[in-house]
């Protein structure tokens, strides 16, 4: 992911104008269907909401659209024995993913990260020949992609189950221990972030991945830049 040139472009005059897996019985009770007042401060930082995502990062536009059917319909077919048929009200891929809200959030998000996970790590510069892509998640499902394209399923599949877009980030890090870009899924769930990784088999608080250091998040059309604590 090369997004040095973005970074640069817009840092200046951003800043200028401010002044083990989780058990599942565990998991809160927390309605992630309701907007969060604050996104929890990722790996420290202080974040600044800088405008439309479309606008200022046009190549992510993929993260604005809702979930595609196929993809949809393909997530149902997994979850059809997690959620048995007398619940769902039926075996159409709608019903059970609309039972699949009731289960606890924490179980949603390990079965999203899962699911996405499967899926073949591809550069953008092999699927492509571009250096950085952000594909639809139906392009995702067929051909594998790079870790955007697995934040961005993730996001698109939970919103599907019911987490609130505001709930959710697809943030883009500096991995300072494998020196380049990388992109999570943070998940806003009883007040701590919680972090889907592609690299992670496991959903875990984001502070566990200490060497992330976060450049910009997004969720859907709005766009946030971040800034690491003064020293």
């Amino acid at each position: 992911m090369q997004r040095r040139g973005f970074l640069a472009a817009l840092g200046a005059g951003a800043l200028a104008g401010m002044t083990a897996r989780p058990q599942v019985a565990l998991a809160a009770i927390d309605d992630v269907s309701r907007p969060a007042r604050r996104f929890p401060a990722l790996y420290g930082t202080r974040e600044y909401f800088i405008g439309d995502t479309v606008k200022k990062l046009p190549r992510a536009r993929a993260a604005t659209l809702p979930l595609d059917d196929a993809i949809a319909k393909r997530f149902a077919r997994s979850l059809y024995n997690v959620i048995p048929v007398s619940n769902a009200g039926g075996t159409g891929w709608d019903s059970i993913l609309d039972s699949a809200r009731s289960l606890v959030p924490m179980h949603r998000m390990q079965l999203v990260n899962d699911f996405a996970n499967r899926m073949p790590y591809v550069e953008d510069i092999d699927n492509y020949g571009m250096r950085d892509f952000w594909a639809k998640s139906k392009t995702f499902f067929e051909i594998g992609g790079d870790c955007e394209d697995f934040a961005l399923a993730k996001y698109q599949l939970l919103e599907r189950l019911g987490f609130h877009r505001n709930r959710m980030r697809i943030v883009l890090v500096v991995d300072e221990v494998r020196e380049r870009q990388h992109a999570v899924l943070a998940v806003n769930l009883d007040g701590q972030a919680w972090m889907l990784d592609s690299l992670v088999r496991d959903v875990v608080l984001h502070n566990q991945a200490p060497q992330y250091r976060p450049t910009v998040s997004l969720s859907g059309p709005r766009l946030y830049l971040h800034v690491p604590p003064k020293a």
